[in-house]
């Protein structure tokens, strides 16, 4: 790793040393070695890519200062991308033709990108590269899968590499690495500095006058990589004297339902436990002059790669302000006050349309050697079922019948159908083990009970830190 590492310093140092480039970006891909990104307190599992992009303080010479992972530390929130390094060549992440089998390394970058994208919210995708052997791949990780190019030699294309490793130390901008434009850090702030920092954050279309600023980091962000990605903030309006806090909420909304704020909108007056909305909508990106659309995966892929496999439910961003804010169910005060339901996964009504999911290869298209498969969604006429077998948060929380299903192997079938239809019961065992959750995580912080076994209070501490 020493020596890949050096190769990474000289690249980084050298063309702009040469060419006298006027670097306007600050990036430094980092080895971990065996050193742990620092969590901040988030509840992350002790994971690490073999090197990390990060963010790091400018400088007036074509070379950042070195950053040691062991004595300088580095933040999660300061990464957004990495490197995944293997010895042999048979380790890479591409395969055969028609194969549905998905190999170690691309499962440790979508890990890696997972908690990239949960310690910093406003990360919409996360680029890396994987080495392997004598060759090497790009990789792009967002809310709909990876996507990965051909494999390429590291001597027949190593101009390839060199240029990788220039444009993202040195040349893309954070929008191109990934970064919500409608999100920006507020003036003087950075990733890499001791503070959570904060953000300007929009809706994103054009003559948008709403704004907010966020404070502290984020109240709430997902860890899952596919699904909606769920991040709350705490915020104020800008512009307003004395504005109250807001709870900022961004996640990615599926097409075939109601969006959270429609939800929202359909309550005619307020009701108790729920929160009130302040303003909700698709979060916007100009994709021609005087044009915004609404940002969707499928977009971004577009517009950054020029290379999309269209689905008919391609998630979009939505974001959404509410004006009750609330306490978390650890801190809020005896009884109700405090408690906020939250409408995310509430149903007005039974859709008339359902979603069938399939896995298609698909053949190589012009240029690529590597063939790629993709799930496609199909929309059929309702049979008024439940919803089936899903992950729709976070798998701790899940009913147990729900989890035991879908860890039920079937080798005779690529992709198994649900077994089991989603009912109410299951979301209620779901709420109870949340409230649970947070009992026992409030005893313990308030020191209402001691196991007088030591070895026992420890394992209780480690569950529930």
């Amino acid at each position: 790793m020493f020596i890949i590492a050096s190769i990474f310093r000289t690249i980084e140092g050298a063309a702009a040393d040469l060419t006298g480039y006027r670097r306007t970006q600050f990036r430094q891909l980092v080895p971990m070695a065996e050193r742990i990104p620092d969590t901040e307190g988030m509840s992350f599992p002790d994971n690490k890519p073999d090197f990390v992009l990060a963010e790091v303080p400018p400088t007036s010479g074509p070379l950042t200062l070195a950053l040691d992972a062991g004595s300088d530390g580095v933040k999660w929130r300061q990464i957004c991308g990495f490197i995944e390094v293997k010895p042999s060549v048979n380790e890479g992440p591409n395969l055969g033709a028609r194969s549905t089998a998905v190999r170690h390394i691309v499962s440790q970058g979508a890990d890696s990108a997972r908690l990239i994208m949960a310690a910093r919210p406003f990360q919409l995708y996360v680029l890396c590269i994987f080495i392997y052997g004598h060759k090497f791949s790009l990789g792009w990780y967002d809310r709909r899968g990876v996507i990965i190019s051909d494999d390429y030699d590291i001597v027949d294309n190593l101009g390839v590499l060199v240029n990788v490793v220039l444009q993202l130390t040195t040349h893309m901008t954070a929008y191109q690495l990934g970064h919500d434009r409608s999100a920006r850090l507020l003036e003087g702030h950075s990733y890499y500095q001791v503070e959570y920092p904060s953000f300007l954050v929009s809706m994103g279309a054009d003559g948008d006058t709403y704004r907010w600023q966020t404070q502290g980091p984020p109240i709430w962000s997902s860890l899952s990589l596919l699904g909606r990605g769920t991040a709350t903030w705490r915020a104020v309006s800008v512009g307003m004297k004395k504005a109250p806090v807001v709870v900022l909420k961004t996640l990615w909304r599926s097409q075939t339902q109601r969006s959270e704020s429609n939800v929202y909108w359909r309550i005619k007056s307020p009701l108790p436990g729920v929160a009130e909305l302040s303003l909700g909508d698709d979060v916007r990106i100009p994709v021609a002059m005087e044009t915004h659309a609404p940002v969707s995966v499928g977009i971004l892929r577009s517009l950054i790669l020029d290379d999309d496999i269209g689905v008919p439910d391609d998630p979009i961003l939505h974001r959404l302000a509410l004006k009750t804010g609330g306490r978390p169910f650890l801190g809020c005060a005896e009884g109700w006050e405090g408690f906020v339901a939250d409408l995310e996964l509430a149903s007005v009504a039974q859709p008339e349309t359902e979603t069938i999911v399939t896995l298609h290869p698909l053949p190589p298209s012009a240029g690529q050697l590597n063939t790629r498969g993709v799930f496609r969604e199909d929309t059929v006429a309702s049979s008024l079922k439940a919803p089936g077998v899903e992950i729709t948060g976070t798998a701790l929380f899940m009913a147990k019948e729900l989890l035991d299903v879908m860890v039920i192997s079937d080798k005779s079938r690529k992709v198994r159908p649900a077994q089991i239809e989603r009912g109410v019961h299951h979301d209620l065992e779901s709420f109870i083990l949340v409230l649970f959750y947070a009992v026992m995580r409030r005893g313990l912080n308030r020191q209402l009970w001691a196991e007088k076994n030591q070895a026992n209070q420890l394992r209780i501490e480690e569950l529930y830190q």
